[in-house]
C-alpha cells in the first residue's frame, strides 16, 4: 500500500475525496459558495478551478492510499475518542452574540471528537503535530447549508490547536501538495519560498506541537464565521480552552496512543470542563480571506458564551470507537446564522463532504441506516 505524507492541514478539512456528489463536473461551479461583500468576503481569481483541481488530486492520493474497506479521513485519520458532552450557554450571554444557537441558557446534547492531524493513524502521539477538536450540538433544529443524513438537527464546529493556518488560497494548497509528494530535497526547498515568510512561520509552530491531554488543550475555528443575519450579522473566531489550568503532564516514557490514555485516565475520574469562545471583529483590517493572520486578542477580545461538560464516562470502547470512526463532522453543517467565511471554508464547502462519502462508500457504510 502506497503511503502518502502531508502536513497535518486539517484545520480545515481539506480532505481527499470521493467523487463529488452535486458538485462535480456540470453543476460544480454552481454549486459553489458566493462571497458576501457586506463581511469583506471576495473570491480569488480562479477559485472555483483551483478549488477543482484541488479535489482531482486529493482524490487521486486517497485511492492510491487506501484500500477498499479501510479507508480513513485523509486528515485528522487518528482519533483519540469521541466523548459525550454538553453544551450550556450562559444566562447573561452578551447582547450582540445573541444568534443561532448561542441563545441565553440553551442547552444541547453533543459529542467531542479529539485527534491528530498527521495523515498517518499510526503515527505517535509525541510526534509534533496540530491536534484537533470537532464539536457536534444535537437537537438544533432549522435548515443547514450542508446536511447529511445522519447529521439531522444538528449543528457542527471545528477546532485545531493553533490560531492560525499557513495557506491562503486553494492554487497554493494543490501546488504544496505538488511539491510534497514529489518527495526530492530541492522540491521540499521550494517550501519556504512558496509559503512566504509568515506561512512557513506558522507551519512550522503548527507541527512542532505537544501536549499532555487533549482535554487540556486550547483549541482555535483559525478561520472566521459569520455570527447573525442580516443588517446585523458580524465576522467572528471561535475558541474552545480548558475551564481549569492544565495537570497532565507528557509520560517520561509516552506509548504510542498516550493521549487517548490520558483522555480515559481523566474521564474515569471525574468530568472535563471546557470554556466556549466567540471573538468580535474589531476592524475591518482583520481581513476575513487571510487564515495567516492571527486576530489578536489585545486587538479583538474573546467573550465566554457557553460551557461544553464532558461527564465521566467509559468512552474507549469498541463500539463507540467504531460509531467515532464513521461520524462525520462539517462546518457547513451549519445553520445560517453560522456561516462559514473565507476562501479556505469556500474550498472547504466543495472538499470536505467528500471525505465522509469517500470513506462510507469504500467500507461500504450507509449513512441512511444510522
Amino acid at each position: 500500500m502506497k503511503t502518502l505524507y502531508k502536513w497535518p492541514l486539517a484545520a480545515l478539512a481539506l480532505s481527499a475525496l470521493l467523487p463529488l456528489r452535486g458538485f462535480a463536473g456540470q453543476g460544480f461551479a454552481e454549486s459553489y459558495p458566493t462571497a458576501d461583500e457586506y463581511l469583506g468576503e471576495h473570491m480569488q481569481v480562479g477559485e472555483v478551478e483551483d478549488a477543482a483541481n484541488l479535489i482531482e488530486t486529493l482524490k487521486a492520493q486517497i485511492r492510491a492510499q487506501y484500500y477498499p474497506g479501510v479507508a480513513r479521513r485523509d486528515a485528522h485519520p487518528k482519533p483519540h475518542g469521541c466523548v459525550g458532552a454538553t453544551l450550556t450557554v450562559d444566562e447573561n450571554i452578551p447582547e450582540s452574540l445573541i444568534a443561532g444557537v448561542f441563545q441565553p441558557g440553551a442547552k444541547y446534547r453533543a459529542v467531542a471528537r479529539f485527534s491528530n492531524g498527521s495523515p498517518s493513524p499510526n503515527a505517535p502521539d509525541i510526534n509534533g503535530d496540530t491536534r484537533g477538536m470537532a464539536l457536534k450540538l444535537f437537537d438544533v433544529p432549522g435548515e443547514k447549508f450542508f446536511e447529511s443524513p445522519d447529521n439531522k438537527d444538528t449543528q457542527d464546529f471545528i477546532f485545531i490547536s493553533s490560531p492560525v493556518f499557513f495557506i491562503n488560497s486553494a492554487a497554493d494548497y494543490a501546488k504544496f501538495f505538488e511539491v510534497t509528494d514529489n518527495g526530492t530535497k530541492l522540491e521540499m526547498l521550494k517550501l519556504p519560498l512558496m509559503l512566504g515568510v509568515k506561512g512557513a512561520e506558522n507551519a512550522i509552530k503548527m507541527l512542532g506541537q505537544t501536549i499532555a491531554n487533549p482535554l487540556e488543550t486550547r483549541y482555535w475555528s483559525v478561520v472566521p464565521y459569520q455570527l447573525g443575519l442580516g443588517a446585523t450579522r458580524q465576522a467572528v473566531k471561535y475558541s474552545i480552552r480548558p475551564c481549569n489550568p492544565p495537570t497532565s503532564t507528557i509520560p517520561d516514557n509516552p506509548g504510542p496512543n498516550y493521549l487517548r490514555e490520558a483522555m480515559v485516565k481523566t474521564l474515569s475520574e471525574g468530568e472535563a470542563c471546557m470554556d466556549f469562545l466567540i471573538q468580535p471583529r474589531t476592524s475591518p483590517d482583520m481581513d476575513v480571506e487571510d487564515s495567516i493572520t492571527e486576530w489578536r486578542e489585545k486587538d479583538a477580545p474573546f467573550y465566554h458564551v457557553a460551557t461544553l461538560v464532558i461527564p465521566q464516562q467509559d468512552f474507549n470502547t469498541a463500539a463507540q470507537n467504531t460509531a467515532c470512526e464513521n461520524r462525520s463532522f462539517n462546518p457547513w453543517n451549519a445553520l445560517p446564522e453560522h456561516k462559514p467565511l473565507g476562501v479556505i471554508s469556500r474550498t472547504r464547502r466543495v472538499v470536505y463532504q467528500a471525505i465522509s462519502e469517500l470513506r462510507h462508500e469504500m467500507n461500504g457504510y450507509d449513512e441512511t441506516r444510522n
